[in-house]
């Protein structure tokens, strides 16, 4: 599966989502391994879409792009876990950490290395 950067930011923050205290400031740009550009649209996509709320994104000028976007307060609507888990085939009655395993097993499928480092980081902090 192929996965687009609005997916892979939508999965970061549903994994950082299942902590019992979500900092949402651990899910960037540069943990996607992609450019600020790209991350700002899919932040503001993800959101006109309802799978988010919270985020804060910033429009100024004559670029339609975002000039900034914050997801600090970021969190996931019912509706963006609802596709998260169908997506990925994950069992809504699974614990958080079992969860984020899920989505860490099936990220290593896909060959995207940068989400098994900050799958893994979830979980040690879920473990702390």
């Amino acid at each position: 599966m192929e996965l687009d950067t609005k997916q892979k930011l939508l999965i970061s923050i549903y994994s950082e989502y299942q902590k019992d205290l979500p900092d949402m400031d651990n899910v960037t740009f540069e943990s996607l391994g992609v450019e600020y550009l790209v991350f700002k649209v899919a932040v503001d996509k993800l959101m006109n879409e309802g799978l988010i709320n919270g985020a804060v994104v910033t429009f100024g000028g004559r670029d339609a792009a975002p000039l900034h976007v914050n997801i600090k307060h970021c969190k996931m609507t019912p509706y963006g876990i609802l596709y998260v888990e169908k997506k990925l085939e994950i069992d809504e009655t699974l614990s958080g950490e079992q969860k984020v395993r899920t989505v860490i097993e099936k990220a290593g499928k896909w060959g995207w290395d940068q989400f098994k480092d900050f799958g893994a980081r979830v979980i040690v902090e879920m473990l702390k």
